[in-house]
């Protein structure tokens, strides 16, 4: 320990200045009207979105990296992020007035007039049907996989991968626990987040955000958890649950995070959903969405029937393959024998889909450069053919 004054100074100083800076810097964040700003508009979002309801993913909106845009004379809102000169929302309109024709138009004026090109991402069938007075295009971007918990069941000869799950889980002495994140120990919270960073540094890309939420969602008090205990008690899988919104309240649950330990039993997941849907049903919740898979049909159509927007979609969906296995996921999902309903982009030019595809990536990967992803593309193409030659 240093003893002398200019020693201790020495000694002290650094510190000292380094946390002040830390400090004030934080202070200055916080107190930020930007700040305060944009964490006022999330409360009203939120409070939009509770009392009047939204599709699967509205939920979602919720999260930071989002705008606001609220109706002027209707109970709706829309989330959405600029990238360049293109605003994509996540989802369609929330809120008791969301269907209504002319919300989705007041929201296009508003980018006209900022000079934007508005994108309405990953909208259901019934959003869809509400933009269509627009007349843009639409292109289906990923499938929803959707289970009726109160009348769903592991019985049939294509669910017997669940009931496998559920009887071996059983004689292993694994358990399943719902929970949120605030009731869990703080042993519990490191093997989950170990779990999970095990899991990114398998992939090749960063970790995506907008429409995939991480360790980081999982802490919103709204947000349920069904993990998988082993004999011993240590967490070996993970689910995130968001709930999905009527005006009448919560209605059900939307997956959001599934990971595993690399170790863990295989039909661990399985189990894990089939437990959730026991407890959905007992709390008399009937929707159980298995969130949708981008890029991933559960059947696909010949090339030759594709557009030249579709067909570009196909082999981004087989490049990303090998990094996200977004097809293994849909492919997962099938276990459950769900209903797909498909998830669609509406845009109003095909012109435009070059600046839609650059914003979307900035959406899902904010700190990834053009360079930085034409190298990982490089990449995951060669990944691909030599997974293709290995097969040949």
């Amino acid at each position: 320990m240093p003893e002398t004054g200019w020693a201790q100074a020495a000694w002290y100083v650094p510190s000292a200045v380094f946390w002040m800076v830390c400090v004030i810097a934080s202070i200055r964040f916080v107190l930020s009207p930007g700040s305060v700003e944009r964490s006022g508009d999330r409360t009203r979002a939120r409070a939009v979105l509770a009392r009047g309801g939204g599709g699967s993913l509205s939920f979602m909106t919720t999260w930071p990296g989002n705008t606001y845009w609220f109706a002027p004379h209707a109970d709706a809102a829309i989330a959405y992020r600029v990238r360049g000169r293109v605003a994509v929302t996540l989802g369609g309109a929330f809120g008791r007035d969301r269907a209504r024709p002319d919300v989705a138009r007041a929201f296009v004026d508003f980018c006209g007039e900022r000079g934007w090109t508005p994108v309405f991402y990953s909208v259901d069938d019934a959003e869809s049907a509400s933009l269509e007075p627009l007349g843009w295009s639409r292109t289906q971007v990923a499938e929803e996989a959707r289970l009726d918990a109160l009348t769903w069941t592991p019985a049939g000869k294509k669910r017997q991968d669940v009931r496998t799950a559920t009887n071996r889980a059983e004689r292993e002495g694994l358990r399943a626990e719902w929970t949120s994140w605030a009731e869990l120990s703080f042993r519990d919270r490191a093997q989950i987040r170990e779990i999970s960073e095990a899991w990114v540094a398998d992939k090749t890309i960063p970790e995506m955000e907008f429409t995939l939420g991480g360790v980081d969602q999982m802490a919103d008090p709204d947000v349920r958890m069904m993990i998988a205990r082993d004999a011993r008690g240590h967490v070996v899988a993970v689910t995130s649950w968001i709930p999905v919104y009527a005006a009448s309240g919560i209605r059900g649950y939307a997956l959001d995070v599934m990971r595993r330990r690399h170790d863990a039993m295989n039909g661990v997941m399985e189990f894990v959903i089939g437990a959730v849907v026991e407890r959905l049903r007992a709390e008399g919740c009937r929707v159980l969405s298995l969130s949708g898979s981008p890029l991933a049909f559960h059947h696909e159509e010949p090339d030759a029937d594709l557009d030249g927007v579709e067909r570009f979609l196909r082999q981004l969906s087989s490049l990303l393959e090998p990094a996200y296995g977004f097809r293994s996921l849909a492919n997962f999902k099938k276990k459950f024998q769900p209903e797909f309903t498909p998830m669609w982009m509406i845009y109003p030019d095909p012109a435009h889909l070059p600046a839609v595809g650059l914003a979307l990536l900035r959406c899902y990967a904010p700190g990834l450069t053009v360079a930085r992803a034409a190298r990982i593309a490089a990449g995951l193409r060669a990944t691909a053919r030599e997974k293709a030659s290995a097969v040949a």
